[in-house]
């Protein structure tokens, strides 16, 4: 007898006798039309997460098909799919949220505070400017927030610059929040900030917080703007306003969940006023960006 708990070793079993990276095997999945996320194969492959729905099952053939194993011999060992709620999944810890990033983004929480799970998230909303040269220079943020224990205090937001370019953005309250602790890893461009709220909050009490990202002038070019969240979210709306001297050419919207499912990737374009909007409506953890090309 097959149980769904033999599926995951299986699969990790195959991943290593055909000697591909997981980046060459979603490269291969994305050439067969598959838009799959190393992290979701990495949890797959750990038991953390495992293929549900229509689209990862379809998927998951032509997976069979790369690892060169027996055409079902992998889909066989899920037995009957089971549906979970929404309400069910548990938030990413922090580290994996971030992938190979993860251990410096765990150190970086120690030097502040880990985030107690005692708030969620309901709506995040933010927006970016870009100066001439197409590099950042400010990002304004708006979060709606609910509490899920008594006295909820403080949330932690966490910044990557993968321009790798000069000095990481200042953080700048702005309402709802005061400012705490502050961690950063040159190395990595990451940093991490502690965000009080102005009171403490009761369960079930909602508020907004609002507060900013100043970036130092003469950054490099960005090629997209990502938020990451570790539990599922009712609303994100991710906006990015160019100059009109440096506009992309192309822009997408791309979503990569942590806890099962499939990427998805839509294209955008840009509104009179060289600004590109993307909305999220009640979405699993994981990773939400908007991406853009520009002309050589």
């Amino acid at each position: 007898m097959t149980h769904r708990r033999d599926f995951a070793p299986a699969l990790h079993g195959a991943i290593t006798a055909s000697g591909l990276t997981l980046d060459r095997i979603v490269h291969r999945l994305a050439e067969r039309g598959f838009a799959l996320s190393t992290a979701t194969l990495s949890y797959w492959s750990r038991g953390r997460s495992r293929p549900e729905r229509p689209e990862s099952l379809a998927a998951l053939s032509a997976l069979e098909e790369i690892l060169r194993v027996p055409a079902g011999s992998l889909r066989e060992l899920l037995g009957d799919r089971v549906r979970r709620g929404r309400g069910t999944a548990r938030p990413v810890p922090s580290g994996e949220l971030w992938g190979h990033f993860g251990e410096a983004v765990e150190e970086l929480m120690s030097q502040v505070q880990l985030p107690a799970e005692h708030r969620r998230v309901l709506s995040y909303h933010e927006r970016y400017d870009m100066d001439a040269t197409g590099a950042e220079t400010y990002c304004r943020v708006i979060a709606v927030l609910e509490a899920v224990t008594e006295r909820a205090k403080h949330m932690i937001t966490v910044y990557r610059d993968d321009t790798r370019g000069g000095r990481l953005p200042t953080v700048v309250p702005m309402a709802g929040v005061r400012l705490g602790r502050v961690g950063v890893d040159e190395r990595q461009h990451l940093l991490a900030a502690e965000l009080w709220f102005d009171q403490n909050l009761r369960k079930g009490e909602r508020t907004v917080v609002e507060y900013g990202l100043d970036f130092v002038p003469g950054g490099n070019r960005a090629m997209m703007c990502e938020r990451r969240f570790a539990a599922p979210i009712r609303q994100y709306v991710l906006e990015v306003s160019f100059r009109p001297e440096a506009v992309p050419h192309y822009f997408r919207a791309t979503s990569e969940p942590n806890q099962g499912g499939p990427s998805t990737s839509q294209e955008l374009t840009a509104d009179g006023r060289h600004t590109v909007r993307a909305v999220w409506l009640d979405q699993p953890a994981g990773a939400y960006r908007i991406e853009w090309e520009w002309d050589r």
